[in-house]
């Protein structure tokens, strides 16, 4: 079965997408209207249509600082490492 509003394929005859959750075997589920309107509400909940709407400034920055924060370590580790710890700077 192919699902009207988000176009997945399922197997068999399931009555609810497994992925947007449309019902199918409702009455008035072959509606254009209804469809129209479920496939809105699918793009609204959903990061594929619109990504930046969802991911914030936060989420980019997180795996910038975190290479940042492990090359700090990785020095800290190596100038330590050398100096056989009498001196750390």
């Amino acid at each position: 079965m192919k699902c009207v509003v988000c176009f997945a394929a399922a197997p068999g005859e399931p009555a609810r997408c497994p992925q947007c959750g449309y019902d199918n075997g409702a009455p008035g589920a072959n509606d254009g209207a209804a469809i129209l309107k479920a496939r809105e509400a699918f793009k609204e909940q959903t990061t594929a249509y619109n990504p930046d709407a969802r991911v914030t400034r936060s989420d980019k920055l997180k795996p910038w600082v975190s290479l940042l924060l492990g090359f700090v370590f990785l020095i800290f580790w190596l100038r330590a490492c050398s100096s056989m710890g009498w001196h750390l700077w």
